[in-house]
């Protein structure tokens, strides 16, 4: 580990905490940092460059263009590019038009861009033999994420905010390190970073918590209201974990036949289940099928439990995002990422029934 100032150190032995406590690493571990050039993905590739030899891991980065700031966005990768350079550590970068995305997807930007990012650092975990990914959300954009879930109406999952460990491959070991600790600890390293003047644009509801409810919350209410809500979704999350476990045990037990792309659930095992743990079950079948709940609201789940419960539905459908479609037969549901895009399957399969199941199968089989 290089030489630090007695606060660089500290700040540094509490991330390796972070890191320990949630087995984010194993000796041995390739793990690619995404690096955007800010502040938080700055200070994450310093620190786990400093501790790469105590958690016996190599490191390489990853920085994804948005192509969204124009001379901004190639300052950003000409940052990173000599960023690696100086600490001799290998860089991917790719270019991806975002706002097109954004277009073509019919996504606003913040979220073509977090696609297109999570897409990527994917791909190349994937295809370099990465075992993690590891990203630089901080606990205040913890903070901020649980404020824009209760404000959007999110359930437990979205109050118990950014999970340190998400799917086993992506870590965020800056987790509980507040914002103005890691601005302190550049400092104290003399390390430059990039600032993103997007970040200060109000129109974004993120930035508007950051900069108005935050400060006013702190002002008017509480001024540890950080501190509390940290608190709380820590509560939260480990409640949910707990449901979590009964919700896969159940699913276990309702499970007829799971394949790569679909999953075959008893009907009458759903049936007999209290209402949130039969929604919880959904959910972590669609996860098994579809790798994520991007764009899967509490409608769908409700959706998919009410057609479940109907009587009469036997051969008919639902469609949900992701090329997702539901079926009925009988007394099974069967959850199924389709190979093209729903609407090319043609309109008359949600309607028509089968006589022996979906299209080319026997469900019973």
């Amino acid at each position: 580990m290089t030489t630090q100032s007695s606060f660089a150190q500290k700040f540094t032995d509490q991330v390796l905490d972070t890191i320990r406590e949630h087995d984010m690493v194993a000796p041995g571990h390739r793990v690619l940092i995404g690096v955007s050039g800010g502040p938080d993905s700055i200070t994450l590739a310093q620190v786990l460059t400093d501790l790469k030899k105590d958690l016996d891991i190599r490191i390489s980065l990853a920085h994804l263009n948005h192509m969204l700031r124009g001379s901004h966005a190639l300052a950003d990768e000409a940052f990173v590019r000599e960023f690696a350079r100086e600490h001799n550590l290998d860089l991917v970068v790719e270019t991806k038009n975002v706002a097109e995305l954004a277009k073509t997807q019919r996504l606003c930007v913040e979220e073509a861009g977090r696609n297109a990012r999570y897409d990527f650092f994917t791909r190349i975990a994937r295809e370099k033999g990465f075992h993690r990914i590891a990203l630089g959300h901080n606990r205040d954009d913890n903070i901020e994420q649980v404020l824009m879930n209760l404000i959007r109406g999110a359930g437990p999952r979205g109050l118990r905010g950014i999970p340190p460990v998400r799917q086993e491959k992506f870590i965020r070991p800056l987790i509980r390190m507040p914002r103005a600790d890691i601005l302190a600890f550049l400092d104290e390293i003399n390390q430059g970073y990039r600032i993103d003047g997007s970040n200060e644009d109000t129109s974004y509801l993120r930035n508007r918590i950051r900069h108005c409810l935050i400060p006013f919350l702190e002002t008017e209410f509480n001024p540890d209201i950080k501190a509390g809500i940290e608190r709380m979704s820590g509560i939260i999350g480990q409640e949910d974990d707990f449901l979590d476990q009964m919700a896969r045990t159940a699913l276990d037990k309702a499970t007829i036949k799971r394949e790569k792309d679909q999953i075959d659930l008893s009907i009458q095992a759903l049936n007999t289940l209290d209402l949130a743990l039969g929604a919880r079950v959904i959910c972590a079948a669609l996860l098994s099928v579809k790798q994520n709940l991007r764009r899967i609201s509490n409608t769908h789940i409700r959706d998919i439990l009410y057609f479940a419960g109907k009587e009469g539905e036997s051969g008919k459908s639902l469609d949900l995002p992701g090329q997702i479609r539901v079926y009925r037969y009988r007394d099974l549901l069967r959850i199924k990422k389709e190979e093209t895009a729903l609407r090319t399957l043609g309109r008359h399969l949600k309607a028509r029934r089968y006589q022996n199941g979906p299209p080319g199968e026997n469900p019973g089989t």
